[in-house]
């Protein structure tokens, strides 16, 4: 397989964005480091896009497009591919989840493998629980049952041709990014096996060298031919439950051969209204969105700026969070309804500021892509643990999963209810605005991303550039980042908010966006808080 893009795709976008924008330098402030550039971050064309944070990724999601397969073939080969180019953050061993969006019948239908449990495993433990570092807390993975269901209900690609391109790269090669090296380096290598695969000639690995994983690639090879079982029910499978009982783990192969009961397809209807759009979200994203309109963001000026806009847009984090105790199917009506929105509004703003706190998983991967027919393909994938490598647990190149709770064993993504780490605006019967983010600033990232285009009609890369605020730390101060104006910091200080700045980082979302505009072009923006690479042609 040739991996290689014709640089005159790659080139059109880039061309494209040097002459539709300036990329100020905030854009990729950290991301030269991690090896983008700036005009790897932005690019605009009228008939298909991708954004991902890997370079490979991009470019496997391009190659598919160009083999003839669909957006969601285009996600499916750049997910497996970041399985292998950013380990530690996604992996076989964790969950798969994608949005599919079919311009022809304009239904949204999405596809999920979440984590499956050990039937005899009690899982009477907690995230802080030295257990979880075992292999007593291995699930039964989920991404490859949830790939294979996508493939099955939105895919047009043969199920082996998705994975060409992260075979290519698990067995020639591939340049790791700085941060996923140091995150290995304290737990990728904790155990012998990923010793082995990080060190050679007695030091680890540098930035620039290439990681091979060749048993990684092994496995890949084997499920591009044999399918899904192979993994689940096949030599893997007893490796992986060999491994989980060598730590009193309770795991059997009877339990990874139910592997099809991981995956599901998730039906619903975009919701709400939210400035003349549905809200395609979880439930809670889409009360968020309402409670923008009904405190009147627009009129209080971009939050770069404007106290008063950021004060409102802290409020309606710390509802929506605190929302999620009381989030469920039989309230999600109220919550996705405008009108309980404007009724709530005055309390949210001036009711006593509340404790927020969140337990969820932050390690995954965001992708979108959408294209020349106008489908769309979005959303995340994940090692599915609190931690970058999960517990650092090796079983034949793949890095396993760890479970922090009953309820996160038996599938529920490590998410807090009512939340997700993306949404779509849709106008017209189709996606206008679809936006996501990994890591820990998974739900303040896009909300303040769209804010700012839906709000104050800024440009994809302005939204992008605005200063973020994200979740409270251990410490209980919510991250700031430094480029608001002063009278923000005053208004923080005034209000009694505990804070602290910071440099933009990752902290506060890694965005990825699509933007089709009401001209027909696209623009695909990815945070240069990061590393990143957009491309549209």
């Amino acid at each position: 397989m040739n991996l290689t893009i014709d640089r005159r795709v790659f080139l059109s976008g880039i061309a494209k964005a040097a002459a539709t924008a300036v990329l100020p330098n905030l854009l990729c402030l950290n991301a030269q480091a991690q090896g983008s550039r700036r005009s790897d971050h932005y690019a605009t064309g009228e008939t298909a896009a991708v954004t991902s944070t890997s370079r490979e990724a991009t470019e496997a999601a391009l190659w598919a497009l160009r083999e003839g397969g669909n957006a969601a073939d285009a996600y499916m080969a750049a997910a497996l591919t970041q399985t292998v180019v950013e380990p530690g953050l996604t992996s076989i061993g964790g969950a798969f989840g994608l949005q599919f969006f079919n311009a022809t019948t304009g239904e949204i239908r999405g596809a999920a493998g979440g984590l499956g449990p050990a039937k005899s495993e009690s899982y009477d433990f907690d995230r802080l629980s030295p257990i979880t570092q075992t292999g007593r807390a291995m699930p039964v993975p989920g991404f490859l049952a949830g790939f294979h269901t996508a493939h099955e209900q939105f895919g047009q690609l043969p199920w082996e041709k998705l994975f060409e391109p992260a075979i290519a790269h698990a067995n020639r090669g591939a340049v790791i990014l700085p941060l996923i090296i140091e995150a290995a380096k304290r737990r990728g290598a904790r155990h012998p096996e990923g010793k082995a695969l990080w060190i050679k000639g007695g030091r680890f690995l540098k930035p620039g060298e290439k990681l091979i994983q060749t048993d990684l690639g092994q496995i890949l090879e084997t499920v591009a031919a044999d399918g899904p079982a192979a993994f689940y029910e096949g030599e893997f499978a007893q490796h992986y439950v060999d491994r989980a009982k060598a730590d009193g783990g309770k795991i059997t192969m009877k339990d990874m051969a139910r592997w099809r009961k991981l995956s599901r397809i998730k039906e619903g209807k975009p919701e709400g209204n939210y400035r003349g759009y549905q809200v395609k979200a979880a439930g809670l994203i889409t009360y968020a969105l309402h409670l923008n309109e009904a405190l009147d963001l627009r009129s209080t000026g971009p939050a770069h700026e404007s106290p008063e806009t950021v004060y409102r847009q802290i409020r309606i984090m710390e509802e929506v969070f605190l929302s999620t105790k009381k989030y469920s199917k039989k309230t999600h009506e109220k919550y996705v309804s405008p009108e309980y929105a404007r009724k709530r509004a005055q309390f949210v703003l001036c009711s006593p500021m509340r404790k927020v706190s969140l337990d969820a998983i932050f390690n995954t991967c965001f992708l979108v892509v959408r294209d020349s027919k106008g489908n769309c393909a979005w959303g995340t994938h994940s090692i599915n643990a609190p931690t970058a490598f999960g517990a650092g647990i090796l079983v034949d190149g793949v890095y396993a999963a760890y479970v922090i709770s009953r309820n996160h064993a038996h599938g529920s993504g490590g998410i807090a209810p009512g939340i997700s780490t993306g949404y779509a605006l849709i106008k017209d019967g189709r996606p206008r605005l679809i936006i996501g983010s990994p890591g820990f600033g998974f739900v303040h990232g896009p909300y303040q991303y769209g804010t700012g285009i839906v709000e104050w009609d800024l440009s994809p890369v302005a939204a992008m550039n605005l200063p973020r605020f994200g979740l409270p730390g251990q410490d209980g101060k919510a991250v700031f980042e430094t480029h608001y104006h002063d009278s923000v910091f005053d208004m923080l200080d005034r209000r009694d908010v505990a804070y602290r700045r910071s440099k933009p980082s990752p902290s506060t979302g890694l965005v990825g966006a699509l933007v089709y505009d009401e001209d027909g072009k696209l623009h695909v923006v990815q945070d240069g808080r990061r590393a990143g690479w957009a491309r549209a042609f």
